[in-house]
């Protein structure tokens, strides 16, 4: 018989632990999951239901009963677009109430700093761009928030490009939702125009076809009031939508944040991030939307690369080279400087030396006149200063002071001295 080994005696096999289950499952933030993970919402799903029900069911309602009327009396296009326009907006009103906004993953708490002193709680961040930004720590991700990034503390989540936290969809709109966001709230503003339009196109067949009376319009209306009321909802849910979708233009063309404006309010020129009207635009129509940071239905041992540390560890890596290459600068610099003035001090010393041969040779040159012993001494002095040629020696005794010896007669020169 084989013999048990030592240590599986008394050993149990282990229940599937947190680290195996679902992240959804074992989800620290305040977001609900759906569908064993396939969907999630924010905190306030009934929000996002009761918005679902303010648009649908007008919309149904008007569809129903003033739509048929003004589409036989003009074509059936204004059916089509009754029915297409109100399926668009509640479309993207749950695409962006069933998306990740743009939740940044949560680390590990890090160790104490080796000096012991506290991590400071802002730090400069450089973009792209060159510009400088400011960027804060964040206890809850136990990391510096990305660029443009800030915890919703109703969702209890850091958003990558917050924007806002929305009561009516019921989650925080960040870079993954926020184009479906605009694309329901300009959706509903145009929207609520073509039911306004609508509505009273019904009331006018009404009133047309009644004869001419005082209480024509009246009856008119009494004849349309579904169109009424509709018109009268849509009216007021305008001016909501319409505001609202106005600051977010304004917002689009400076490339501003919901938060970034309410806390900032970068001007034009101010904005780090301003990329002028078409780039403004193209990133937030056009760009590529980032893929979710997380796979909920998988463990966390299978969860995606965390690329916020792929980045910070590119810009490390990148700040490293920079460094070595500022380094190395630096000591090209210092051996070119040092070589200089090593040039220089090797060229003072050889003036030096040529200047001390130079005073020497000046004072070998010129001596005192003396005119007793001109001749001979004009010749020791030419012999001693390097002439060796009968010629050199008669420059140098002419050049010595001595003129007259050579052309008076000995008898003369008696007389003389």
């Amino acid at each position: 018989m084989r013999p048990t080994p030592p240590e599986s005696v008394g050993v149990t096999p282990p229940s599937a632990s947190s680290s195996e289950l679902p992240l959804w499952k074992t989800w620290e933030g305040n977001d609900r999951f759906y569908c064993a993970g396939r969907c999630m919402t924010g905190p306030s799903p009934r929000n996002l239901l009761g918005t679902f029900l303010i648009v649908s069911v007008p919309s149904a309602i008007f569809n129903a009963l003033v739509v048929p009327d003004v589409a036989s009396a003009t074509s059936v296009a204004v059916l089509a677009v009754g029915i297409a326009w109100p399926l668009w907006c509640l479309l993207n009103l749950i695409a962006t109430g069933t998306a990740d906004p743009g939740i940044v993953k949560r680390r590990p708490a890090p160790a104490p700093t080796l000096d012991g002193r506290v991590r400071p709680r802002y730090k400069l961040e450089q973009m792209p761009n060159g510009k400088t930004v400011t960027v804060k720590w964040n206890d809850t991700i136990n990391a510096y928030q990305p660029i443009r990034a800030h915890h919703c503390s109703a969702n209890d989540d850091c958003v990558d490009k917050f924007d806002h936290h929305c009561p009516w969809v019921g989650t925080t709109i960040g870079r993954r939702n926020y184009r479906t966001f605009l694309f329901f709230v300009f959706g509903t503003t145009i929207l609520c125009v073509y039911v306004i339009a609508i509505c009273s196109y019904q009331i006018k067949l009404k009133y047309d076809a009644r004869p001419d009376t005082k209480r024509r319009a009246m009856q008119a209306v009494s004849d349309a009031p579904a169109a009424l009321i509709i018109a009268i909802l849509a009216f007021l849910g305008f001016w909501f939508v319409a505001v609202l979708s106005g600051f977010h233009i304004y917002l689009i063309i400076t490339n501003q944040t919901t938060y970034e404006n309410f806390r900032d309010g970068y001007s034009w020129r101010e904005n780090p991030h301003n990329k002028g009207f078409v780039g403004n635009c193209w990133e937030v129509f056009c760009a590529p939307v980032p893929a979710s940071r997380f796979n909920f239905r998988e463990p966390p041992s299978r969860q995606p690369p965390d690329r916020d540390v792929l980045v910070e560890e590119a810009k490390e890596q990148e700040k490293k080279a920079k460094r070595r290459a500022e380094r190395a600068e630096r000591e090209a610099k210092k051996e070119a400087s040092d070589e200089r003035r090593q040039k220089a001090e090797e060229e003072a010393e050889e003036a030096g030396k040529r200047g001390a041969d130079v005073e020497m040779g000046d004072r070998r040159a010129q001596p005192a006149v003396d005119r007793s012993g001109g001749g001979a001494g004009g010749v020791m002095r030419a012999l001693a200063g390097g002439a060796h040629s009968l010629e050199e020696i008669k420059v140098e005794v002419e050049e010595s002071g001595y003129e007259g010896d050579r052309d008076r007669t000995p008898k003369a020169r008696d007389e003389g001295a």
